[in-house]
């Protein structure tokens, strides 16, 4: 019935080449009969899916982790190469217990360049990955903050729905605060004003709140390339507005019965896109 739901789902615009954008009046004509997706926490990252393409955010429930990686790009595989090996340098104590060339070999041992567009593409972001290793260990390298967990898994329900985020590392501070973290390899990292309007970094901050309850909680967006982070706290009220997003999102998903595709230049990239019928 779902995959029946995807196939008739294809929101062509007229001439079939402008995309419909789904607006909320769309929304509200599709609580008819709610297809019985399985149940699984949501994370902000299905939320952004719904949001941009619904029948993405559908089909990415079906799409196996080996088929989509034909479409994640060279950027992707790129972060995907340093998170790893970040991952492993902190499970093994950090940048002050782990050399520079056991990490350089972690990032080796991820880093696919099959992914890559060209093999141009493949060397290039081959020696970013490198040098933004070299820049993270020589700044980490005296970092006495305290590990608290790595790659770290949160769940917490918000109006009837279970909401999940991960954060990459969560260390305690030298103000005693626990700070969740997580690196970012994009060319363009988030201002401070935006991470506090994100849904990502914002279900980041409360589901860390969750986990740490009594705790003085904050979320740190660190971007790789530019060796720095923003470091943020959401007061209650900007803490309440993304619950309120969050939860109004998950209430559509959960009620919607017509999953429309939305295309766009963002179809080039989409893990689904092996599936889509507006592709096809």
């Amino acid at each position: 019935r779902i995959l029946h739901a995807a196939g008739r789902a294809m929101g062509l615009g007229e001439g079939g080449h402008e995309p419909i954008m789904a607006t909320d009046d769309d929304f509200d004509k599709q609580v008819v009969d709610p297809l019985d997706l399985p149940e699984r926490p949501l994370t902000a990252r299905n939320l952004a899916d719904y949001q941009l393409c619904p029948q993405k955010f559908l089909l990415s429930y079906f799409v196996p982790r080996a088929e989509s990686r034909r479409f994640i790009g060279g950027p992707a595989a790129l972060h995907q190469a340093l998170r790893e090996a970040l991952i492993e340098c902190y499970r093994l104590g950090g940048p002050t217990q782990v050399s520079q060339e056991r990490l350089l070999e972690g990032f080796e041992d991820g880093w696919d360049g099959r992914l890559c567009a060209d093999s141009l593409e493949e060397e290039r972001l081959h020696d970013q990955g490198v040098g933004m290793l070299e820049t993270y260990y020589a700044k980490h390298q005296q970092d006495r903050s305290e590990i608290v967990e790595v790659d770290l898994r949160m769940e917490v329900e918000l109006g009837g729905h279970a909401f999940v985020a991960v954060a990459d590392l969560a260390l305690r501070e030298a103000d005693g605060g626990i700070n969740a973290l997580r690196w970012l390899s994009t060319r363009r990292p988030p201002a401070p004003a935006e991470i506090v309007e994100s849904l990502s970094w914002g279900l980041l901050f409360i589901a860390a709140e969750h986990s740490f309850p009594e705790e003085d909680v904050s979320v740190t967006m660190y971007s790789l390339r530019r060796a720095s982070g923003h470091r943020v706290r959401f007061d209650a009220e900007e803490a309440h507005g993304i619950k309120r997003r969050l939860t109004r999102i998950a209430d559509r998903i959960r009620v919607a019965t017509e999953f429309p595709a939305v295309p766009g230049k963002h179809c080039r990239w989409c893990r689904a896109r092996g599936r889509c019928p507006a592709l096809k």
